[in-house]
């Protein structure tokens, strides 16, 4: 498989389960290319206050990014646009659980989202999305 699209590799990220994730991780481990998963999960009102944060942090704890503002900037861009992308049509309060991958080469980073969302459990759906920002100096 041809790994060399950091969007590509964010949403395989957030669709592969544990072991295909160990696989990804390994082969970027001395890369360029820094990659990171996280899981997000509560009520929309929940997710909504605490999503950028945790992704913030998700990226500085694995050095994709440095913690500085400018290019925090650029991960809560595209966090929430990939955020919005799975939310456009949730109702308030809907359960939802997303796994997300992260991924940059240094100059982009892209964030993707893969979950499931329910008014009611009989309700549950699949949802997904992507943002890739530039992130600037």
């Amino acid at each position: 498989m041809k790994l060399d699209r950091i969007g590509k590799i964010a949403m395989l990220l957030a669709l592969f389960d544990e072991e295909e994730e160990r696989i990804i991780k390994e082969k970027f481990k001395n890369s360029r290319i820094k990659v990171a998963v996280t899981v997000i999960y509560g009520l929309t009102t929940q997710v909504k206050e605490n999503f950028v944060k945790s992704i913030i942090g998700c990226a500085i704890q694995n050095r994709i990014i440095e913690r500085d503002s400018v290019l925090a900037h650029g991960v809560v861009h595209a966090a929430l646009d990939s955020l919005q992308g799975v939310l456009h049509a949730v109702p308030v309060d809907a359960s939802i659980k997303m796994k997300v991958g992260i991924a940059s080469d240094g100059n982009w980073l892209a964030v993707a989202l893969y979950g499931d969302s329910a008014l009611y459990p009989l309700t549950n759906h699949e949802r997904g999305a992507l943002s890739i920002m530039h992130l600037t100096r």
